[in-house]
């Protein structure tokens, strides 16, 4: 089932209120203007990259704007993105979850755990994204993402984004958490990123 459609339009809006341009777009002039067969989140990029992968010398807020980055991009299936993330991007990651950043300790913990079992860190960042979400806090932390998007694009990919989101949500993330146990395989990022988290910040 296509997740560009009025329902999961109207979610990105109450995401997003502070947008007078968006809360005025309807759906067939947002399908004028983009490929909604292109939507693809792993072929998103970010440009800049100079350092390595997340290592010391981070502050808190860098170190946890990472591993929720890293949970996004894993719901997302756009696991090569983590690749092209900066401290610039993580540090405003941060600042968008800053609402909900004390409820995710716990997963923070779990996830970097060694002692977590690979269902138990998939569930944990199941239950990031849905924090972030049901803090009110999606919207922001997307706006992130699709900074490199143009205007319509960007709304095409968020819509798309909450869609799913939602949709895990409903049937509380028994399907979505079996895809991020498929993932976690090949994203050792995230459990680094979540040690190092959890150093930086005393957890």
């Amino acid at each position: 089932m296509t997740l560009i459609n009025e329902h999961n339009l109207g979610a990105w809006k109450a995401l997003n209120p502070q947008d007078k341009r968006l809360q005025g777009l309807i759906l067939t002039d947002l399908l004028k203007n983009v490929d909604e067969t292109s939507v693809d989140f792993s072929s998103l990029t970010f440009e800049g990259r100079t350092d390595g992968l997340l290592g010391d010398g981070l502050d808190c807020a860098e170190s946890i704007g990472f591993v929720v980055f890293d949970c996004v991009c894993l719901f997302l299936g756009a696991a090569t993105l983590r690749a092209s993330a900066t401290a610039e991007v993580a540090e405003d990651i941060a600042k968008a979850a800053e609402p909900v950043v004390n409820q995710l300790t716990q997963y923070i913990r779990t996830i970097g755990d060694a002692s977590s079992s690979t269902y138990d860190v998939a569930y944990a960042v199941f239950k990031v994204i849905s924090t972030i979400y049901s803090g009110g806090a999606l919207g922001a932390v997307m706006g992130v993402f699709l900074t490199s998007l143009t205007w319509y694009n960007a709304i095409l990919y968020g819509m798309t984004a909450v869609g799913t989101i939602m949709a895990a949500l409903a049937t509380d993330g028994a399907a979505e958490i079996g895809i991020i146990v498929v993932e976690i395989a090949t994203a050792g990022f995230l459990v680094s990123d979540s040690v190092a988290c959890s150093k930086a910040c005393n957890y």
